[in-house]
This record gives C-alpha cells, structure tokens and sequence, in this order.
C-alpha cells in the first residue's frame, strides 16, 4: 500500500506525519481572503475606489443580531478590521470573506483581512496559512 493510514487520514509516507492542529473555536468565522477582478493583489487597488465590504451568510450574520449595511468589527486575538457588512447565500454558513490586495483606504480602521491572519506556517511545505484565519464580527458601536 503506497500511503499509510495516519490519524483516520491518507497521506503519502514521505510527508512524514500529519501535524495539523485545527485552531481554536474561540472564534467561529472561517475568513477567506480571495482576489476579486480588481483586487488580484495590491497593486490593482487604485482600481476599485469602493469601500471594502465584509461578506457573510444571512444566517450567521442573524445570530449575532446584523443587517446587511452594518458597520462590523472582525477581529481575532490577532487584530481587528472595520468594514461595512453584505450578506450573501453564495457562501457556506460559517464562512466569510474580505477580499485580498485592498488598500489601507478601503477600510474604515485602515487594517485589511492581513492584520488576522496567522503568521504560522502550513506543516505541509511550509507555506502561509491564510485560511487559517478564524475571526468573529460585531456591530461596531
């Protein structure tokens, strides 16, 4: 057999063990940072003169009392960004986004989705861990 069964998990023998630890629930929102056709990284960003918007499900944004239009807080142990909210059912309940490559000008703190993200690195190729992201939201008040 070519890979050995590890943790329930397949993985080929030359990875070595498997090491992945999931984060903490302490903070429920699994944040995704994708690029958008104006926002593929940085340097775009002068592109899309719009305020950032924070994306989530009806559902998720409805068990902690929000509205579409809300100025949010999303924040961590690690920092915090504040953003207008949209809603969308294009998403999976328990998963969020703010897209990649904003400006410190797209937001109304001047922090974007990198001042949440963990510096750890993967245990596979050690590669950043941007989806590791796990974040809550608030009306910001």
């Amino acid at each position: 057999q070519r890979y050995a069964q590890r943790s329930g998990e397949r993985s080929p023998p030359e990875l070595g063990p498997i090491t992945y630890q999931p984060p903490a629930d302490d903070y429920p929102l699994t944040l995704l940072s994708p690029a958008s056709s104006k926002t593929i990284n940085s340097i775009f960003g002068e592109l899309d003169k719009r305020p950032a918007s924070f994306l989530m499900h009806p559902s998720d944004a409805a068990k902690r009392g929000l509205r579409a239009g809300d100025t949010v807080r999303v924040f961590n142990d690690l920092g915090e960004v504040h953003v207008r909210l949209a809603l969308t059912e294009d998403l999976r309940v328990g998963v969020a986004t703010l897209p990649k490559g904003l400006w410190r000008a797209s937001t109304l703190n001047g922090a974007t989705a990198t001042a949440l993200t963990p510096d750890h690195l993967s245990d596979i190729g050690e590669g950043a861990c941007f989806n590791d992201a796990r974040v809550e939201v608030a009306r910001l008040t």
